[in-house]
C-alpha cells in the first residue's frame, strides 16, 4: 500500500472514530434511545418534572433551590421525600447521608457499557469529585489531540478575551473536534425508595453542562442506583446502575467507578463553593443563566467547571439534538461565532499538593496554570470573608469573582483562606 494512502487511511479512522465519540456516549446511557419507553409508568419509572437534570437551570432558580437543599441538609432536614424516608430508615442521622455517603470522593470511570458496546479508561480520562453536595464531573476522550492545542497560546498575554481568542484560534476542523468532550456540575441528591430501601438512589441536577442546549433541556433524569464494592463505607469501587430497566428487567447500563489516590476515602478535606450569580441574569441572545461556575475539592483533588461567555451575536439551531450537532451545523453554515460560543464552556481538575495547578482541561492550553487565576484572572488573589463557623455566610473572593460555599470540612474562615493560598503536600495537613 502507498504509505501516503495509508497515512489517510488512517487519518480517516481518527476522525470517525473521535467524532462518534459524543455518539457512543448517548447510545450506551440511553440504550440506543430506548430510554425514553422505559422512564414511564409501564416500566414502574415514571418522573416528575422536578426530576429533570435542567428543570431548575432552564427555570432560572438552580441558585436558590440548590443554596436551600444545601442549608436543609446541613440543618438536618432533606429537599426531597424520597431522601427523607432514608433518614428514616438512619434513625434520623443526617451526618450518616452528609458525611459518610458513599460517593464522596474523587473517581475515574473505569467502565462505561450497555447492550453490546463499551468504553474504558483506555478510551477517555475522567475524573468525577464529588462532595455531600455539589459535585463536577470531566470526560475527555483520549482522542482528544491535547499535545497540538497545550501551546497555541504560549505567546499570548492573558486577557479577559484570553480563552475565546483561543478558540477562534482553531480551525473549523479542530472546533468539531473540540466539541467531542464533556464536563458538567451541580448537586447531586441522594435517595433511597421503598421498592428497594437498603440502596442508594442519586438524582443529579446540573446547572453548567456541556451538552445543555438553552431551551431544550435533557428529557430524562439522570438518576442512578449505587452498589458498592463492600457493604461498609469508605468503599474504594463502586457501581452506577441505570434507575430504570430494559425488556428484560435489567439494568440497559452501568459504570464501574475507582478511587483516586489522594482524596483521603472522602473523609478529609471537602470544600464546595459555587459562584454568586443572580438567578434572573441572563443573555440576550441566549435567554438562559450563564455566568455560573463550581469549585469542588475532596482531599488533594479538585474539579471546577465554568459557564460559557456568551458574545450576544450567536445564532438558533433548532434542529440541533446536543453539542456536537450543534458545533458541526453551525461549522457547515460557516458560523464560528455560535460555535465558539457554546465551546467557551470550561472545566477541569488538578491537585492542591502541584500548587493548585491545572493538569487536565477542557482547554488544554490552561494546563500548568493556577486554578484561580484560570477562575479570577491573572495574577488572582484569593480572599475568604466571614466570621463563626457557619460557612453559608462566609463569601470567598477569587480575584475579580465572587464566590459562596455550599460545605466546608474546614471551620474557619482564616484556615479556608490559608489553605486556599499556600501550596501544601496534603499528607502534612
Amino acid at each position: 500500500m502507498n504509505p501516503t494512502t495509508a497515512t489517510k487511511s488512517n487519518d480517516d479512522e481518527y476522525w470517525r472514530d473521535h467524532l462518534n465519540w459524543s455518539a457512543k456516549q448517548a447510545r450506551i446511557l440511553t440504550d440506543g434511545g430506548n430510554a425514553m419507553r422505559y422512564y414511564s409508568s409501564e416500566y414502574g419509572c415514571p418522573f416528575s418534572p422536578e426530576e429533570l437534570p435542567h428543570h431548575h437551570l432552564e427555570r432560572g432558580d438552580s441558585h436558590t433551590a440548590f443554596r436551600r437543599w444545601a442549608r436543609e441538609r446541613y440543618d438536618g432536614r432533606a429537599p426531597y421525600k424520597e431522601e427523607r424516608r432514608m433518614i428514616a430508615l438512619s434513625n434520623g442521622a443526617i451526618s450518616t447521608i452528609w458525611r459518610s455517603s458513599p460517593i464522596i470522593g474523587a473517581w475515574v470511570r473505569t467502565i462505561f457499557a450497555g447492550r453490546w458496546e463499551h468504553t474504558t479508561n483506555k478510551d477517555e480520562i475522567t475524573y468525577n469529585v464529588q462532595t455531600g453536595t455539589l459535585f463536577v464531573d470531566l470526560r475527555i476522550p483520549i482522542s482528544k489531540p491535547i499535545g497540538r492545542w497545550e501551546n497555541i497560546l504560549k505567546h499570548v498575554v492573558v486577557t479577559d478575551d484570553y480563552y475565546r481568542q483561543a478558540l477562534t484560534s482553531l480551525s473549523d476542523q479542530d472546533l468539531r473536534l473540540y466539541a467531542r468532550q464533556h464536563v458538567f456540575g451541580g448537586f447531586s441528591v441522594l435517595a433511597t425508595e421503598n421498592k428497594a430501601p437498603g440502596r442508594a438512589l442519586a438524582t443529579r441536577h446540573h446547572c453548567v453542562d456541556w451538552n445543555h442546549i438553552p431551551g431544550k433541556p435533557r428529557p430524562l433524569p439522570n438518576k442512578w442506583y449505587i452498589e458498592c464494592e463492600n457493604a461498609s463505607a469508605p468503599t474504594n469501587r463502586w457501581k452506577e446502575w441505570s434507575y430504570p430497566t430494559d425488556n428484560n428487567g435489567q439494568c440497559y447500563y452501568y459504570e464501574i467507578w475507582e478511587r483516586i489516590m489522594g482524596d483521603e476515602m472522602g473523609q478529609g478535606l471537602r470544600l464546595a463553593m459555587r459562584k454568586c450569580n443572580d438567578d434572573n441574569a441572563t443573555s440576550s441572545s441566549s435567554g438562559t443563566c450563564h455566568d455560573d461556575g463550581i469549585f469542588v475539592v475532596v482531599g488533594d483533588h479538585f474539579n471546577y467547571v465554568l459557564g460559557r461567555q456568551w458574545s450576544g451575536r450567536e445564532k438558533p439551531y433548532p434542529n440541533a439534538t446536543n453539542i456536537s450537532v450543534l458545533v458541526d451545523m453551525a461549522i457547515q453554515n460557516g458560523d464560528r461565532e455560535t460555535a465558539i460560543s457554546f465551546l467557551s464552556l470550561d472545566g477541569g481538575h488538578g491537585t492542591i499538593s502541584s500548587g493548585w495547578k491545572i493538569d487536565c482541561s477542557i482547554q488544554p492550553w490552561n494546563h500548568g496554570m493556577r486554578v484561580f487565576n484560570r477562575i479570577g484572572g491573572r495574577e488572582a488573589q484569593v480572599r475568604v470573608v466571614g466570621r463563626g463557623a457557619d460557612f453559608f455566610s462566609w463569601k470567598v473572593f477569587m480575584g475579580t469573582t465572587l464566590w459562596e460555599i455550599y460545605e466546608s470540612s474546614i471551620e474557619c474562615a482564616s484556615e479556608l483562606e490559608v489553605l486556599l493560598t499556600e501550596s501544601y503536600s496534603r499528607s502534612l495537613l
